[in-house]
């Protein structure tokens, strides 16, 4: 199905293979890159529904790093740097030429951020969208080499798969995507098991951002932050919100989880914005904040809001 779909395109980076989704005009304006985050292993089909708008100007690409969609799994230390350099890699062995405008979600900040900062050259921009927020304290939550060890001997006997079989209508999209979409986030995410690649970003993540933070070097290439969890700004906000999150919840047979009065404490949101966000966009140069309030995924909530914030910062580039 997703062969046929055009979803499956291996590209070698060396002694293992990534996926590049490819779709769009190839010889278009601009060229957009998505970045994925921390085990969302659908960004090709997630990344297709909010950009579709942009295919027939634009050429638009999804690279799965190691472990993640259609990609090899590997053993290799998947490094920052390592990372980074296989998506470089990949799109090059495809014949997909920079410059290109990164869309990284969450995690996938953390690896634009190294990116634009290392090969500012091969970057038109970037687009985070709710960008994990790095700083020089950053503390995620990491699991632990046992529990992966043995998450990988569970894949290996097919529990994680069979797990997945039964729970995965809790897992995909909801009610704004449509029957074929959610069939293709299924068998990509049925796909995509419990790996070691997915091990080493679960078990590194703080030094993944933490050398990340680092390394940033301020330039001059155009970057916008579209802010989700922390944007809230009005009760009707969270209200909206919270009526999207009860239909998807209906939909997937989910319970909805209890509203936490006090995570959107606008006051408290403001104050993260200012002490925890602002410091990160303002060392690396020329980024704007941009407030789209919602779930973490907001591409998945609002994609039209989310296509019109791309277009406006591609209206302010092209200026």
């Amino acid at each position: 199905m997703l062969n046929e779909a055009g979803y499956c395109h291996p590209v070698s980076v060396g002694s293992y293979s990534l996926n590049v989704y490819d779709f769009g005009n190839k010889n278009g304006r601009h060229t957009f890159v998505g970045l994925s985050g921390r085990g969302v292993v659908d960004y090709s089909v997630r990344m297709r529904r909010f950009m579709d708008g942009f295919s027939d100007e634009n050429r638009i690409v999804a690279v799965d790093r190691a472990g993640y969609g259609l990609s090899d799994d590997t053993k290799e230390p998947q490094t920052l740097e390592c990372v980074v350099n296989n998506y470089r890699t990949a799109l090059k062995n495809a014949e997909i030429e920079a410059p290109y405008i990164l869309i990284p979600h969450s995690m996938g900040g953390a690896y634009a951020t190294y990116w634009v900062s290392k090969h500012p050259e091969e970057i038109e921009g970037v687009v985070f969208l709710d960008g994990t927020q790095l700083n020089d304290h950053n503390d995620l939550g990491e699991s632990s080499v046992l529990e992966n060890r043995l998450g990988i001997a569970a894949d290996q006997m097919g529990l994680v798969r069979l797990g997945k079989s039964l729970l995965l209508k809790t897992e995909i999209p909801g009610i704004n995507y449509s029957d074929e979409q959610r069939a293709y986030s299924e068998a990509l995410n049925l796909h995509s098991r419990f790996n070691h690649a997915l091990s080493y970003e679960e078990e590194h993540q703080n030094e993944i951002c933490n050398t990340a933070f680092q390394a940033i070097k301020a330039n001059d290439v155009p970057k916008a932050y579209i802010c989700a969890g922390w944007g809230y700004q009005t009760r009707e906000e969270i209200d909206e919100m919270l009526a999207w999150d009860k239909q998807e919840c209906e939909f997937t047979g989910r319970e909805q989880p209890k509203f936490p009065e006090s995570g959107y404490d606008m006051e408290a949101l403001q104050k993260l914005r200012d002490t925890e966000l602002q410091p990160y966009l303002d060392k690396m140069g020329n980024c704007e904040l941009v407030l789209l309030p919602g779930i973490h995924c907001i591409y998945d909530q609002r994609p039209e809001d989310v296509a019109e914030k791309i277009r406006d910062f591609l209206d302010r580039t092209e200026e």
